[in-house]
């Protein structure tokens, strides 16, 4: 293989190309409602020393989704906002204009289950709003390098040799990244990733029953886990589990409830319940989960 810039092979291994719903419709800020799912592709670089780590791109290529982020939208004083991080990784609103910009593109996904949508008498909005300003001042995982290092656990191994080692050397920096952030900080409840935030919001929210809001993901989409005999991606990964567990302790018996349920041929299951830990879920599961309808696309602020 002759000399290049390893950063540079390694941003472009892990960029997808385009845009996969260009057809969406453009929605106005006025047209979002409580409870709406914001799912996006960041464009984000986390750097460790000269190292460039493109975390979003790394989501979303080992997760095989359109998007490496989730948010919720809540409607305050008549304004939209975006539950995202508020200030030193906690869980708050933010303006629509701070939620989405320096994003690739946005999406608006909106519940639909057993035939009604969210702002129907059977799922009015309120609900999904009052569980998810119960979350405000969550510990959050601001700059999704929980979500990489998950999504790398749940997902299948790169085949691809090269898009293998690329991805590998971008896991490594972000262990290093939530190593160093676990060593001065002191993480008294676990920190949520994003698409947690989404998942406990709707599993929270009760009309008729408990939660008969819940989403549901497909759990058998991602398929078996191949092993593709790299024993430096197996060292790698053992790291990532480790620093879950560091922030997660049950990660391990969370791990292996996720693995049952894939082994249970149960297809489509409720994110939060019994079968599906919250912190387990992928950008992409919900970007394929029958209970959320693409409704349109967000303008990026420039």
């Amino acid at each position: 293989m002759p000399d290049s810039d390893p950063a540079a092979d390694m941003i472009e291994q892990l960029d997808l190309g385009a845009d996969p719903y260009p057809a969406l419709p453009v929605m106005p800020p006025e047209a979002l409602r409580d409870g709406d799912v914001l799912m996006m592709l960041g464009q984000g670089i986390s750097w460790i020393g000269k190292l460039p780590v493109p975390v979003s791109l790394l989501i979303r290529a080992l997760d095989g989704g359109a998007y490496s982020h989730s948010a919720v939208v809540s409607i305050i004083d008549g304004e939209p906002k975006v539950w995202d991080h508020s200030e030193d990784w906690l869980l708050g609103p933010v303006s629509l204009h701070d939620g989405i910009r320096k994003h690739a593109w946005c999406h608006v996904y909106r519940l639909f289950k057993d035939g009604k949508h969210a702002g129907s008498s059977r799922y009015p909005y309120a609900p999904i709003a009052k569980a998810l300003a119960e979350r405000q001042g969550d510990a959050y995982d601001t700059k999704l390098l929980l979500m990489a290092a998950v999504v790398a656990v749940v997902s299948r191994i790169p085949a691809d040799a090269w898009a293998r080692e690329a991805a590998r050397l971008a896991l490594e920096a972000v262990v290093e990244l939530i190593n160093e952030y676990l060593d001065r900080h002191d993480i008294r409840s676990s920190m949520l990733i994003c698409t947690a935030v989404t998942g406990l919001s709707y599993w929270s929210a009760v009309n008729a029953t408990p939660h008969d809001y819940a989403l549901e993901v497909d759990i058998q989409r991602r398929g078996a886990v191949h092993d593709h005999g790299s024993e430096d991606w197996k060292r790698t990964i053992a790291k990532v589990k480790a620093a879950l567990t560091r922030v997660w302790p049950d990660f391990p018996d969370d791990l292996a409830r996720f693995r049952k349920t894939q082994a249970s041929n149960a297809h489509w299951v409720e994110v939060g319940g019994p079968l599906l830990p919250v912190n387990l879920v992928s950008p992409s599961d919900l970007e394929f989960s029958r209970t959320l309808k693409r409704v349109g696309r967000l303008r990026i602020p420039q």
